[in-house]
């Protein structure tokens, strides 16, 4: 009697797990709201460019704050194939890390010359870059631009930053910067570290910009 309650338990355990990974797989990442940061001064930087590819919307809520602050261009990367939810997600992207195969992308920034500063911010995906980051930064040359990447994950962010330096072509990288769960949990010190950042950015850029 027993052998069998263990026996119908472990079916539905399997039938449980098997149907919630076909669930996903039909399934696309829930996008949380963006939230409402409070009035901010600009913080001058020239002529800037953010570039930002977002799966849940954490990266992009950051990405959209630093256009707010520094009166930046928005551009968001996005894949001609979407990705599945979780658990279906991490099997998908462990395999295009395996496999070193990229991701599609609708759409690039074709021109870097009017920009003085390029931010680019991703996921971290199992400690580096995202997919679509790399596929990117393939297609990319910025032309001696300086390059702010900004990363967003759950705790560590493993190699990101030295992966980014070696694949982004023709960049002077500059002040990069990582933000994770529990920082962008409080809007108000996710505020304080942005404009803390850009503020030491501007006061440090390797050449003075003419405004």
């Amino acid at each position: 009697m027993m052998k069998r309650k263990v026996l119908f338990a472990s079916l539905f355990l399997a039938i449980a797990v098997i149907g919630w990974f076909a669930w996903s797989a039909f399934s696309v990442p829930r996008q949380r709201d963006m939230r409402v940061f409070p009035e901010a001064e600009r913080i001058d930087l020239g002529n800037t460019l953010v570039v930002f590819y977002s799966l849940g919307g954490t990266t992009k809520e950051i990405a959209g704050r630093i256009a707010e602050m520094t009166c930046g261009t928005l551009f968001e990367l996005e894949t001609e194939k979407s990705y599945p939810a979780s658990p279906m997600l991490y099997l998908s992207v462990w395999r295009e890390q395996k496999s070193g195969k990229l991701p599609e992308l609708k759409k690039i920034p074709s021109d870097y010359s009017s920009f003085d500063v390029v931010f680019v911010g991703s996921p971290v995906w199992f400690y580096t870059l995202s997919a679509p980051i790399r596929a990117f930064l393939s297609q990319s040359d910025f032309q001696g631009k300086i390059v702010v990447p900004f990363s967003t994950q759950g705790g560590n962010f493993g190699d990101f930053f030295t992966c980014f330096e070696k694949e982004a072509r023709s960049a002077k990288i500059a002040n990069s910067m990582d933000f994770s769960r529990s920082t962008a949990r409080d809007i108000s010190a996710l505020d304080e570290k942005i404009a803390a950042w850009l503020n030491e950015l501007r006061d440090n850029l390797p050449r003075k910009l003419e405004i």
